[in-house]
């Protein structure tokens, strides 16, 4: 396991981190940007791989065919780090952002798609990656949640492609044989927060994650300030938002 200081090392930045993740960050207005505007750095994208293509969208029936994994996110992010797009919050290695690709489709048929998908990233030396034992942090962090296969992850080498594991069995699983989990696999554990019996299992989860170096993640929490605070008290890493601007300022208010 991971000290804590591991994971403090691996996330430092020169800018201040919001604890905050754009759940469902394409229904935005604008996505990316909305978050980025806040410097929000966490946010997700529902994929569905079809017709050669992967899309962006809640459901198979909402899918919009100019909305792509491409066009709303690894094009914009690949202009913003190399600067051919102007954005007053930078992507970097300083200011890293977290890319949740949800995989909607079928994860082992997916997953190579969104592999490739990632070579303009990947060529430019911009992903986290994990090889021959290192961890090496860089402006982008893509974790893979929803149908993400594990095996894949694992067998990605280099790694650039991580998981989100079940932060309910990190203590009760192995990722694989002679594997515990790290960073290195899962750099975040999540779970749906009707699963939590309460306040004192969320706290106990949290301590749990830090345990293995591994930040913290509750989703399908309810929206309101009480609650916000009562994930940072304890600690957790990323709260779910829908509403940014509502979360920020509560994240402002919590640290006054």
């Amino acid at each position: 396991m991971l000290p804590l200081c591991v994971l403090a090392a691996f996330i430092s930045t020169a800018f201040a981190v919001k604890p905050i993740h754009s759940h469902n960050d394409y229904t935005r207005a604008v996505p990316l940007w909305t978050a980025l505007n806040l410097s929000i750095m966490s946010v997700e994208a529902d994929v569905w791989w079809k017709s050669s293509q992967l899309f962006v969208a809640h459901t198979s029936g909402a899918i919009d065919k100019s909305k792509t994994l491409d066009s709303l996110y690894l094009a914009p992010i690949l202009g913003i780090i190399e600067g051919s797009i102007p954005s007053a919050v930078p992507i970097s290695v300083q200011n890293p952002l977290q890319l949740l690709i949800d995989f909607k489709t079928d994860g082992p048929t997916t997953f190579q798609p969104v592999a490739n998908a990632l070579q303009s990233l990947r060529a430019g030396g911009h992903l986290t990656t994990y090889a021959n034992g290192v961890l090496t942090p860089g402006a982008v962090t893509v974790v893979g949640t929803g149908n993400t296969p594990l095996a894949s992850v694992l067998a990605q080498t280099p790694r650039d492609i991580f998981f989100d594991a079940d932060i309910r069995t990190l203590y009760s699983t192995k990722p694989g044989p002679a594997l515990e989990w790290a960073p290195a696999i899962a750099p975040l554990a999540s779970v749906d927060f009707g699963r939590v019996s309460g306040a004192a299992q969320m706290q106990e989860l949290v301590r749990n994650a830090h345990d293995f170096g591994i930040r913290a993640r509750f989703w399908d929490t309810p929206a309101n300030g009480a609650t916000w605070d009562a994930f940072w008290a304890a600690g957790s890493d990323w709260v779910n938002a829908d509403d940014l601007q509502a979360v920020s300022d509560a994240w402002a208010a919590f640290n006054e």
